[in-house]
């Protein structure tokens, strides 16, 4: 340390210039302490800062960490690093740079970083980092960077990050995960304009929206523009010729010093097997010869998405070797990251950016992110391993955001992610090497994003997961979307996905097998509530007591374009969805084993639909009133809303069984020049599947023109028992269930087989039948049948192809008893323009629980309230058309609307009523008001009444007439007539206009009749 003559220097500065080589110890009293130049703590000595103590750092002056450094301020006296006195914003230190051994350390407690390019810099992996109680702030870098190939242990404990230009906490050593870089020019030659060819192979997947290249002269890149871009894409088969062309997504390419940088018109995901190529004219090489570095950073919403190390070189000069870019041969690591209880807030790119060959130890708790443009925290490794305890993130991209090439561990619970673009994602890319993605998930709220909240993508991993307790609500897209490459051993149990604007969970996958799902409340979203969805094959899935409800699409979907075996839904609510309860679905018919027992579905588009599973057992299930009539119900091919159960086969084929060893499948297939076309698919070691190929269209493992039948057999579910003789018996069984309050109660659809093979040569039952024994349909009587049952007063059972066997029947509900809700409306008979007016619906009653939902309609207005039963309107000039339906709280429609008409009334107007009168009962009418018309019990009962004393009457004159004895008196006759049209008149003034003018008609018609039979008898 040296000071310059006391004369020469400011008042109370202390100038330090030469290295620390022994232990020394800055005090607040012999501050301000201020660098004006590079200094070094070199190995084996320590700087202590006592606190209270200022440091000033000169423009680009670092403090380099090879020993140790103590800086020990106080919550009252803290220690403070910061710019010259006098320094603008833009003349900043450089950093202060940690190269430690395994004994030095780099400590910070209640210190304040202000004013630099990157607050920490770490160039070593020995020793350690803490920061504790600190502050970073003002950094245009990054508050803390890693450089070379590893890192330190860091600790970041009770500490703000704020107003960073780039990452906060910036982990990429060296060039991070990137494979490889190359810069490849069409001219060496000194001082001549060149054409140069970038290519760059991520490693690991990355999203990208622009590539900026940065030149080591402004002269070397200012005649590059969009013309002179001559191609750019990506290279997907790594044979150097562009397979995905950008050229339409440039939308700019500019130039800014010695930057350039090529924009797209939207994000572009380059995956770990892919290689982006850019070529370009107009780069004037430098006066002298060497190899000269080109600074490569690809961004997404203008943060970095690389390590700051990515460099390509390239050669300048004939004399000069050409240089060729060699990897590290050590791996780059990140490891040991841990921040608790800290801030970030006015960060321009990641919270926390990790980017490495591997990454462990990444733990994170207790942390605020609150304005980070871009990732809260972002990890880009090969393998990778982290974990989040009780976090509040908010990021202008995702919360949490994984790239793996083949492996990651990810642990999270008690987080709360918000008004971010996705809540967490996990991406990998990687087809070459099959990997694996565990990812736990505990007591997280990942509510209000742009997008999922959660997002999982990978394109040959196993996922395992475990979801339990989180919420995922209020997502613009999914509240968890999942597209693995397989899903298996895995669990989501006692989570809430609500509100989202499309499903409460989506898999689409290759494989999903052991998969339970459990205590899952899904309710609420634009799309479906749980839909499942694989291109192969679908086994031993549960779903158990989980309520799905108010969604715009199907309860729980189950969908594969190949096989569904061993799933199991039992003792769930799937009640009020627009699309089915239960679909089960596959395009192959075959013998896989579904179960579906104690369920609710009630109140959907559709009930169970069941298409290509014939070795199915529906039993205790409530399937009632699934007409739900104010949602679209999403299309079903060959299946009507209001449908209970819908049973079919599947369309595409078969898939086939022999248990005979001696017969090859190749003898199976009638047409030889067919025989090569049958693909053989090994989805895991103990199941083969056989298809035909005119149905499913995706690639298959291996193609076999022949192949032992015995393989086949098995644990393989089939559809076909190729027993060339013997018929196949029942397998799809609906026993002791509710099946009523549906326009079609039941519909079989199940052809022959394989008879649409006409490849094969097969032969099985002409006619499958369905056991569908012990139901209740609506009706002790039974379904009705046109031709089994017509007596039937139930639900319709309709066959368009097979049969089904539903005697005996039960003659009450096995379970409890489900009504329709009635609906009732009170509004005024007219009211002044301009008024308000308030209609109700308060009156109505529910059959099933509780009203409540009330769908007004208002001169063809939809207005649909909840838990409130009154609407209040202003009056127009012309008469105001009212009608209501209700829910009630399974989503039970009313059977059908009440009705009023409110007419126009001037301010004299007699007529007026107040509101709540009149009582408007349910019933379609289309008189002045309706709700208890002639289809009213009140108005079936009068024209009862009035029917039976017209039939008794004439009997009687014709038995008069014949001078025979009349089976009822006179009088009889006529105070059943006076009672039905009393019916009528009391009715229709507390109820239905039009039963008051009925029952008028009626009295005269009545009195007419009874006239001419008076002169008929007394004149014969």
């Amino acid at each position: 340390m040296s000071s310059a003559p006391a004369a020469a220097a400011p008042p109370a500065v202390t100038f330090v210039e030469t290295p620390i080589q022994s232990d020394t110890t800055w005090t607040a009293d012999e501050g301000p302490y201020r660098l004006i130049r590079s200094v070094a703590i070199e190995p084996g000595a320590t700087l202590t800062i006592r606190p209270g103590t200022e440091v000033q750092l000169a423009e680009g002056v670092s403090l380099t960490v090879r020993g140790s450094l103590q800086a020990a301020g106080t919550a009252e006296r803290p220690v403070r690093i910061t710019q010259s006195a006098a320094s603008g914003r833009n003349l900043r230190w450089e950093t202060i740079r940690y190269n430690g051994t395994d004994s030095s350390t780099l400590s910070l407690r209640h210190t304040t970083l202000h004013g630099g390019h990157s607050g920490i810099t770490t160039t070593s992996g020995a020793g350690s980092v803490t920061i504790v109680d600190s502050r970073l702030e003002n950094f245009s870098v990054a508050g803390i960077s890693v450089n070379g190939t590893a890192m330190p242990p860091v600790e970041l404990t009770r500490s703000t990050l704020t107003d960073i230009g780039g990452h906060a906490v910036r982990a990429s050593p060296s060039i991070g995960a990137v494979e490889e870089v190359e810069l490849n020019t069409t001219d060496r030659r000194r001082n001549r304009t060149a054409r140069h060819t970038l290519g760059l192979a991520p490693g690991v997947g990355v999203s990208m929206e622009t590539i900026r290249l940065r030149y080591p002269t402004e002269r070397s890149v200012r005649d590059v523009d969009a013309e002179t871009l001559d191609r750019i894409g990506l290279d997907t088969d790594n044979d150097g010729d562009i397979d995905r062309s950008l050229d339409d997504d440039v939308s700019d390419v500019s130039v800014s010093g010695r930057h350039v940088e090529i924009s797209l018109s939207r994000s572009v995901y380059v995956s770990s097997r892919d290689r982006l190529i850019v070529e370009y004219g107009g780069v004037v090489n430098p006066r002298t010869r060497g190899v000269y570095p080109v600074g490569v950073s690809v961004l997404e919403h203008r943060t970095p998405q690389l390590s700051d190390g990515v460099h390509a070189m390239y050669v300048v000069g004939e004399e000069t070797t050409p240089f060729a870019y060699t990897r590290p041969t050590d791996l780059t690591r990140v490891r040991g990251i841990t921040v608790r209880q800290s801030v970030f807030d006015g960060i321009d790119g990641a919270g926390v950016f990790a980017a490495a060959d591997i990454v462990t130890g990444v733990r994170i708790s207790e942390s605020r992110f609150t304005d980070v443009r871009g990732d809260g925290v972002a990890i880009r490794a090969a393998q990778s391993e982290s974990s989040f305890r009780d976090n509040r993130l908010r990021a202008g991209d995702a919360g949490i955001h994984v790239e793996t090439r083949t492996q990651t561990t990810l642990v999270a619970s008690e987080n709360r992610i918000s008004e971010s673009e996705t809540g967490i994602r996990v991406r990998q890319s990687e087809r070459r090497v099959r990997g694996v993605t565990r990812v736990t998930l505990r007591g997280n709220e990942l509510v209000a994003n742009d997008r999922n909240g959660l997002e999982i993508q990978s394109e040959t991993s196993e996922g395992e997961l475990l979801l339990a307790n989180n919420t995922m609500s209020e997502n613009g897209d999914d509240g968890v979307a999942l597209s693995n490459w397989a899903i298996k051993d895995s669990r989501v149990s006692g989570n809430q996905l609500f509100d989202n604007g499309d499903d409460g969970i989506a898999i689409d996958s290759h494989v999903v097998r052991n998969l339970t799902l459990s205590r899952n409340r899904i309710a609420d979203n634009g799309g479906g509530g749980l839909d499942v969805s694989v291109r192969a094959l679908v086994r031993d899935v549960a779903a158990t007591d989980n309520t799905i409800s108010d969604n715009r699409g199907h309860a729980l979907a189950v969908r594969s374009d190949l096989l569904v075996h061993r799933v199991a839904v039992a003792g769930n609510d799937l009640t009020n969805n627009g699309g089915a309860g239960l679909l089960v679905s596959t395009p192959l018919t075959h013998n896989g084993r579904l179960s579906v027992t104690d369920n609710v579905l009630v109140a959907n588009g559709y009930g169970l639909v069941a298409r290509g599973t014939l070795n199915a057992t529906v039993q205790r299930n409530d399937i009632v009133f699934n007409t739900n009539s104010h949602v679209r119900p999403p299309p079903l091919p060959g299946v009507d809303p209001g449908t209970g159960v819908y049973i079919a086969e599947g369309p595409r084929g078969a898939v086939l069984d022999q248990s005979d060893p001696d017969a090859p499948f190749a003898e199976l297939v009638a047409n030889p020049q067919l025989r090569q076309q049958i693909e053989i698919t090994r989805l895991w070691g103990d199941t083969v599947a056989v298809l035909r190929t005119d149905g499913v269209s995706h690639v298959r493992s291996t193609t076999e023109g022949a192949v032992d039948i015995r393989r086949v057999d098995g644990t393989l579910p089939t559809g076909v028992e190729l027993s060339y003789a013997n018929s196949t018996p029942d397998r799809f069984r609906v026993a002791d269930n509710d099946i009523y309050g549906h326009d079609t109660g039941m519909e079989i659809n199940i052809t022959q087989l394989v008879t649409a093979n006409t490849t094969a040569r097969i032969v099985t039952d002409s006619i499958q039948t369905v056991n569908a024994e012990s139901n209740y349909w609506g009706a002790a009587s039974g379904p009705y049948h046109a031709s089994i049952l017509p007596e039937g007063e139930g639900d319709e059972v309709t066959i368009t192809n097979g049969w089904v066997d539903f005697i005996p029947v039960a003659d009450a509900p096995t379970g409890q008893q489900y009504r329709r809700p009635t609906a009732r409306l009170d509004a005024p008979s007219a009211a002044e323009p301009g008024s308000r007016i308030d209609v109700s619906g308060a009156d109505s009653t529910a059959g099933t629980g509780s009203v409540t939902t009330y769908h007004f309609v208002v001169n063809g207005t939809n207005h649909t309230t909840r838990d409130s039963a009154d609407l209040r309107l202003q009056m127009p000039n012309e008469t105001l058309s009212v009608s209501l339906a209700v829910e009630d709280d399974l989503g039970i429609d009313s059977n059908a609307s009440a009705t009023a008409r409110v007419r126009a009334a001037s301010s004299g107007d007699a007529a007026v009523s107040a509101p709540g009168s009149p009582s408007v009962a349910s019933g379609p009418e289309q008189g002045v008001s309706s709700g208890a018309g002639l289809r009213s019990a009140w108005g079936l009962l009068g024209g009862g009444c009035l029917l039976a004393a017209l039939f008794f009457g004439g009997y009687g004159m014709v038995r008069t007439v014949r001078n025979q004895p009349v089976p009822m008196r006179g009088v009889f006759v006529q105070a059943l007539a006076a009672f039905g049209i009393l019916v009528w008149l009391v009715a229709g003034f507390v109820g239905s206009t039009q039963l008051v003018l009925v029952g008028g008609a009626a009295g005269v018609v009545w009195g007419g009749l009874t006239l001419v039979a008076y002169l008929l008898a007394t004149r014969l």
